[in-house]
């Protein structure tokens, strides 16, 4: 089977859930299979690469990826309209990243042109966020947003919420929800540096890291690993509160997962979470999770309270009390319990079914 994914961002040059989920499944399905990525080019040298098997197209220049703490609709923009070389490939299957939106417009007429199947896989439903998000202007993001939906053969959905959201408006929904390498996370020593708290993921306001900044307790170390636009913010918001803060980026995942390890908890205190595959890759490091009861919050999915971890209200209060809580002694092993069914191989096979059944 030729199986195209099309998305701006491209691991591991960036780093992210979405762009995690295609590079892990890809490098599987690529066995029996001819998988093309198309994307922004975020690496020096030739325009296509091969990555673990993997045909990687950079198919126009690097854009940043945010105009000031909001995704960058002209990155958007050049993306969709860059993604002509596309149709030089016979294709059976194209799957589309559903963020953010446009380029699965071009991605539906290569479609049918080369008498393809399109899926969607659809990590957030956003809905009426988008005035939150864009004031006036997030009406025609839902216009946008309802409008995608109608284009795919299916929607893979990564997880039951997204799915419920989404069946208001199409019933061609499938979840199947993100994973980790049980067997690479397991072979990983715990890292010699240990921090007591961990935050991994963009630095963006949803995140609410400027909340867990205001949570910790004055004896606890906090390691905030990401990027984003709100670093400078909490930066300088770390120094008022003299927080005891390291700010990490970049890490090999090797190194990343030992500091999960060593960590007593890891804190995601998103409002907005799609999935969560970090709070995935630190449970099954043996470390619990703490995160807040948001209705847009994937991952507290994941969480049993007081078992593998906590679900919190977002607030500074909430979650220092939950720090303080935590046992990890007593949680590791109903941790790693609690995700043995979240492995890549197994998501991998599920997602090729869906594609077979299409042909």
């Amino acid at each position: 089977m030729k199986i195209a994914y099309v998305t701006d961002v491209i691991y591991p040059f960036v780093k992210g859930g979405a762009e995690k989920r295609i590079y892990e499944v890809s490098r599987r399905l690529v066995t029996d299979n001819e998988v093309h990525v198309f994307g922004i080019k975020w690496w020096t040298g030739h325009d296509d690469i091969v990555v673990d098997g993997i045909n990687i197209h950079g198919i126009c220049k690097p854009q940043k990826l945010y105009s000031g703490e909001k995704r960058s609709f002209s990155e958007a923009l050049q993306f969709a309209l860059s993604l002509m070389p596309m149709f030089k490939y016979d294709l059976d299957v194209i799957d589309c990243n559903q963020f953010p939106y446009l380029h699965c417009f071009p991605s539906r007429l290569v479609a049918k042109v080369k008498n393809a199947s399109l899926v969607i896989t659809w990590h957030e439903f956003w809905g009426d966020y988008w005035y939150e998000y864009l004031g006036r202007s997030g009406l025609i993001g839902k216009i946008v947003e309802k409008s995608t939906m109608k284009l795919a053969d299916t929607i893979i959905a990564v997880s039951k919420n997204t799915k419920k959201d989404l069946n208001r408006f199409v019933k061609n929904v499938t979840v199947i929800p993100n994973g980790v390498d049980l067997g690479l996370i397991n072979s990983i020593k715990p890292s010699e540096k240990m921090y007591d708290v961990l935050f991994v993921g963009r630095l963006i306001p949803e995140k609410n890291v400027d909340i867990l900044l205001r949570s910790m307790p004055e004896n606890k170390s906090l390691a905030i690993i990401g990027e984003g636009p709100e670093k400078e913010k909490l930066v300088s918001l770390s120094k008022e509160l003299r927080t005891n803060v390291t700010f990490k980026s970049g890490l090999p995942y090797e190194e990343l997962i030992g500091l999960m390890k060593s960590a007593e908890v890891l804190v995601l205190p998103s409002s907005r979470e799609g999935f969560g595959i970090v709070a995935l890759e630190s449970l099954a490091s043996g470390t619990p999770v703490i995160t807040v009861n948001s209705k847009t919050n994937a991952a507290k999915d994941l969480i049993t309270n007081g078992k593998n971890g906590f679900i919190v209200n977002l607030s500074p209060k909430a979650i220092n009390s939950a720090i303080l809580k935590i046992d990890k002694p007593n949680m590791t092993k109903t941790a790693q319990d609690s995700v043995t069914d979240y492995d890549w191989n197994i998501t991998s096979h599920k997602i090729f079914n869906v594609y077979r059944s299409l042909i």
